[in-house]
């Protein structure tokens, strides 16, 4: 197979490396790591680059849903003794 360029892998998986879930699996590190983007901001959580070659995890991140501003507060209908 000489000649053949081969590419780095890299999987992306939920969770820590103590309980993690494959996600997907991206080829180069630029796509890894912009795809691990969409995917924290889609659904907030942990999350990890893993690199297939290198067997090392090298990039990490955990993202947090924003609460709704409007969730858990009274309007001012009900809290004026309405």
């Amino acid at each position: 197979m000489r000649g053949c360029l081969v590419k780095d892998v890299f999987d992306i998986f939920s969770g820590t490396q103590k309980n993690a879930v494959w996600v997907e699996t991206v080829e180069g590190l630029s796509a890894a790591r912009e795809r691990l983007q969409q995917i924290a901001g889609e659904k907030p959580g942990q999350y990890f680059i893993f690199s297939a070659l290198t067997r090392v995890s090298v990039c990490e991140i955990e993202t947090f849903a924003i609460p709704h501003p409007s969730r858990g507060k009274r309007s001012k209908a009900e809290g004026a003794g309405a």
